[in-house]
């Protein structure tokens, strides 16, 4: 891991067990990142004698989304923030499992940064070879308390 990058669990509002991105490998500012994570048995998602099942790339792509934000927040001083994701686009998928084992590489690139809204172009690799792909959007409020309370007032 390049010691350029914290951890993601200093990044993200994630905690383990649910802390699925184990190694940023490169971000710029708040519009790209690559991020790691080796499939292992310890994963809550993790079934034994399949492995981890393929749409779990999906909240692998949303946690990298996260980290990035983390990572765009800590340039300004500022630590990891609640996001909520909205939805997914084209979400697709090459094989159903990612054996234990395997490391998949996770690309994000912003498409649009609009206010609070964002759209992430992200991909999951195996070797290369991409395994999964879609484009997350996310709603990135500036005060994430405030938008609960207010969201649970009414």
């Amino acid at each position: 891991m390049s010691e350029a990058y914290p951890h993601p669990r200093d990044l993200a509002p994630h905690a383990a067990p649910m802390l699925l991105v184990d190694r940023v490998l490169d971000a710029s500012g708040d519009r790209h990142i690559r991020a790691q994570s080796t499939i292992a048995a310890s994963n809550i998602f993790f079934m034994p004698g399949r492995g981890l099942p393929s749409y779990v790339a999906f909240e692998l792509m949303a946690q990298t989304v996260s980290v990035l934000d983390g990572w765009g927040r800590r340039q300004h001083g500022e630590g990891p923030q609640v996001g909520f994701l909205i939805g997914c686009r084209k979400y697709r998928v090459a094989r159903d499992w990612f054996a234990e084992g395997e490391v998949l590489d996770i690309e994000c690139t912003a498409l649009i940064q609009e206010g609070e809204m964002r759209s992430f172009e992200c991909r999951v690799l195996v070797g290369g070879a991409e395994m999964a792909s879609g484009t997350l959007n996310v709603y990135r409020p500036d005060d994430p308390a405030k938008y609960l309370a207010e969201s649970l007032a009414q």
